[in-house]
């Protein structure tokens, strides 16, 4: 673009300095005509459209798209043979398992079965789930079943604490009804005069104990039954912590005081030990608002693609808890 004619800028400030009356539209664009940019070549820009409007709707956008698809449907494809593989095998596998170490509600079934492990835990946690939220008529009486089994489970292997964790609590809410339920099981089990003794708490609850002891086994261990819930999680440090706070403030302890192991210790006489085993018999692992803090070295087990509370999941987990290596900071 060349440079402005010194006679045109004349004529444009003239024209200016009069309120552009001087010159009219035409005279104007005229004026500016010889600095304007030459027009694009429409040819070109008419093939490049139509170029673009080709590669738009033609074969190539095609083939594209169906690529896509194929590919798409092929790896849905692919996962799904996946997914059902495994689960065919992991079924077949328990069921396998369940036919060749059954209990037969027998003791010295579950005996036999534990019997080549090397070591077992001496505190198991396991998580329950009330099904579809306690709607089914009976929803209740079905948890119940599922924990006095557990129950029998872990007295017959010899491991002396359970504590049974459901969410909402149910359980907490039917200690009685639970603990009943738990001796007529261990009786069922063991024998009227073999049954060993089983006590049941709760955090903010008196202890229940089995009646008429004399009943009851003196051989067998006795059998302590811990019922948690999702509240025994953070409302019980909240209310530690309310409580340090008071005494903190009245000068029975000083702040430095408080360390870690008071607070361990603090919450293990409030709602449990730690256990050394935590079994969910979700498909996958599903802690549904378990204390975080009695479980920081514990270890966790679930059986991918189970279904239901099992005699198999519980003897794979404690498999998986002799198989386990505990490595501890110092």
């Amino acid at each position: 673009m060349s440079s402005f004619a010194s006679r045109d800028i004349q004529a444009y400030r003239e024209d200016e300095q009069v309120g552009h009356k001087k010159l009219d539209v035409q005279e104007r664009e005229r004026l500016v005509q010889n600095y304007l940019p030459s027009p694009p070549n429409r040819s070109r820009s008419h093939g490049r459209g139509t170029k673009n409007d080709t590669s738009r709707f033609g074969i190539r956008k095609f083939f594209k798209s169906q690529l896509y698809s194929l590919l798409y449907f092929s790896v849905h494809f692919a996962f799904s043979i996946y997914i059902r593989t495994r689960v065919a095998y992991h079924s077949v596998s328990l069921r396998t398992l369940s036919i060749f170490k059954y209990h037969h509600n027998t003791p010295d079934f579950v005996r036999r079965d534990v019997s080549t492990l090397k070591r077992l835990p001496k505190h198991v946690s396991v998580i329950l789930t009330l099904e579809d939220g306690g709607r089914a008529g009976d929803a209740l009486e079905k948890l119940v079943n599922e924990a006095s089994e557990v129950a029998a489970w872990c007295s017959s292997a010899g491991i002396p604490r359970l504590s049974i964790y459901e969410r909402t609590g149910v359980l907490k809410r039917y200690m009685p009804q639970t603990h009943r339920a738990l001796v007529q099981k261990l009786k069922s089990w063991f024998g009227k005069s073999q049954a060993p003794p089983v006590s049941i708490s709760t955090r903010g609850a008196s202890t229940i104990h089995t009646a008429h002891r004399e009943y009851f086994s003196h051989d067998a261990p006795p059998l302590e039954v811990v019922l948690i819930s999702e509240d025994d999680g953070r409302e019980a440090m909240v209310d530690l912590t309310k409580v340090l706070v008071q005494m903190v403030q009245k000068e029975k302890i000083k702040a430095t005081d408080i360390t870690v192991d008071v607070l361990d210790n603090e919450l293990s006489e409030a709602v449990m030990t730690e256990p050394d085993l935590l079994i969910s018999f979700e498909p996958y692992v599903d802690l549904q608002g378990y204390p975080p803090w009695p479980i920081r070295l514990t270890e966790i087990y679930c059986a991918p693609d189970n279904q239901g509370v099992g005699y198999q999941v519980f003897l794979r987990g404690l498999r998986k808890y002799t198989e386990a290596t505990f490595k501890l900071g110092k």
